[in-house]
């Protein structure tokens, strides 16, 4: 929540760079409706977030800034943060066992699952006029911890990685003044750990700064051991923002 008050703050600020010669600022925020799928363990079997512990579709936060400059050799930049919380709960139909914690089939389980991840994007813009391509790497640090309590047995795993991973994205102008349709991906796969982050949207840009976007947002994440956390996650679902450009 702090970094995205930071980038908040960056956003209003933004306007003090747009007089500069060759500079464009741009940034935006967006409510993302997306769900936990998939599995999480440590120190036991695989435990399923849907199944077992009960979550389903919440709604997410996102905000982004950029930076894109003419000056040669040096890279366009961007960071954006993801603010991904949700919370559960759910009669146990089997024993688990995580964090070296056993809980009770047929017990009550409460389960809070908390990811901020902060992501920074270094990228190049080799082609840029009605089809725009940029083309770089994103270094992705995702902070984050479940916690797991129900009368009898509480445990909270916290987990911290830092990974690099290769971007790109495009944008195509149609025909209609101001629209587009655009995709991202950002995607690493090493050491058993993956992590890809696909996006597709369709949006509208005024002339007087403000625009809108409508998209589909997927992301999977696998870590292998991290902090010794075994996960194999997919969040997808559709987002809404609300855009600036300078």
């Amino acid at each position: 929540m702090k970094r995205i008050s930071l980038l908040a703050a960056g956003l209003l600020a933004a306007p003090l760079a747009w007089s500069a010669p060759g500079i464009a600022v741009y940034g935006g925020g967006y409510s993302w409706d997306t769900e936990f799928e998939g599995t999480v363990a440590s120190g036991g079997e695989d435990i399923r977030m849907q199944d077992d512990l009960g979550f389903d579709e919440a709604n997410q936060q996102v905000l982004y800034l950029g930076v894109e400059h003419a000056v040669p050799l040096i890279p366009n930049v961007r960071v954006r943060s993801l603010d991904l919380s949700d919370d559960a709960s759910n009669r146990l139909q089997r024993n688990i066992t995580f964090n070296g914690r056993t809980f009770l089939a047929t017990t009550e389980v409460a389960t809070d699952i908390d990811l901020d991840i902060l992501d920074g994007t270094l990228y190049y813009t080799p082609l840029d006029n009605a089809l725009k391509v940029n083309l770089g790497v994103t270094v992705r640090k995702i902070e984050g911890s479940i916690n797991l309590d129900n009368l009898l047995v509480s445990t909270t795993k916290n987990f911290d990685e830092t990974l690099p991973m290769l971007h790109a994205s495009g944008r195509l102008n149609l025909p209609v003044p101001g629209v587009y349709v655009g995709g991202e991906i950002d995607t690493i796969s090493y050491d058993g750990n993956t992590l890809r982050d696909l996006t597709a949207r369709i949006g509208w840009r005024s002339d007087f700064l403000l625009g809108v976007e409508l998209g589909y947002k997927h992301m999977d994440l696998k870590l292998d051991d991290v902090s010794d956390l075994d996960a194999d996650l997919d969040m997808g679902g559709p987002y809404l923002a609300a855009s600036l450009s300078f």
